[in-house]
């Protein structure tokens, strides 16, 4: 028995949080392909915050006189019956009003989700997407997989790469994922970052096989201990020389994979900010769809 909050069966609840954006339509897009795959009851929810609804009113102190308000709740639960009733699938609908992390925490636990889909926050210049800070607090609080939708949905995912560490966390990760998506193989990547080394180059080379070849090893055991769905046939180990971070959207734009996973320890955001986190620099530079698992041994 572990401390997971996913299973070893695909997920009876998928909900997705949505900002009623136009962007969000990609997550809402993946979030009924996987219910249909999974047979999964979908929850759509959206949180309106009060201070947005108070300065509306300040706004509109002088509507036009055909102007009837509306309350800001029964809109947005409209826009999402409407938004999902498109996709021609059962969809039972949650207003919430509040803090937007918290909510969706609260809602996940009530209906027993066994996975968070959402989407980014803007698309910006050349193609980067940033995930704004609702985001990067869910995935630091979330007990529960957390899937940051990217890309349009074409059907089912092809493959999938799995940044590593070999560390807890990146185990978890992987676990998790693999048994999410038991039919998808798995490409293991390892960023090996050595520190430049003042010697000859003979000397260097050397030293560098050495640790890559150490790496590898490191790589071997830890998909031995993971026990993955399907067996470790399925996973591709790669070690590479460089920084995670740099080296798994070059990975993506050169072979065909199209979610990425990365585990993190959910520790608090002064920890993030004072050593950096890995993780959330994945996710940050990832193209791809991005699953991702917290250490159930991480506290909020």
């Amino acid at each position: 028995m572990n401390d997971t909050l996913w299973s070893a069966d695909p997920p009876h609840t998928i909900l997705l949080a949505t900002d009623l954006g136009a962007r969000s339509d990609r997550a809402l897009d993946r979030t009924v392909w996987l219910a249909r795959a999974w047979n999964a009851k979908l929850v759509v929810m959206t949180v309106i915050d009060a201070n947005a609804v108070e300065a509306r009113r300040i706004v509109l102190r002088d509507p036009p006189a055909w102007y009837r308000e509306q309350d800001p709740q029964a809109l947005a639960a409209r826009h999402l019956l409407e938004d999902a009733s498109a996709q021609d699938v059962p969809v039972e609908v949650r207003v919430e009003q509040g803090e937007a992390v918290e909510r969706i925490l609260a809602v996940a636990a009530q209906i027993d989700a066994g996975l968070i889909v959402t989407g980014v926050a803007r698309y910006e210049a050349l193609g980067r997407v940033a995930l704004g800070s609702t985001v990067d607090r869910l995935v630091r609080r979330s007990p529960r997989p957390v899937l940051v939708v990217r890309q349009r949905t074409r059907g089912g995912y092809r493959r999938m790469v799995a940044a590593s560490d070999w560390s807890d966390s990146s185990r978890e990760a992987l676990r998790a994922a693999t048994t999410l998506f038991p039919d998808l193989g798995v490409d293991l990547l390892h960023g090996l970052e050595v520190p430049r080394l003042g010697m000859l180059d003979a000397t260097r080379d050397a030293v560098l096989d050495t640790a890559l070849a150490q790496a590898r090893a490191d790589g071997e055991a830890f998909i031995a201990g993971c026990h993955p769905p399907g067996g470790a046939s399925r996973i591709t180990l790669l070690v590479e020389r460089g920084d995670p971070a740099v080296l798994l959207p070059l990975y993506a734009e050169q072979f065909p994979v199209d979610l990425a996973v990365v585990g993190t320890h959910g520790r608090s955001a002064l920890f993030d900010i004072v050593l950096g986190s890995t993780a959330l620099r994945l996710l940050d530079v990832s193209p791809l769809d991005t699953l991702v698992v917290r250490d159930p041994r991480a506290r909020s």
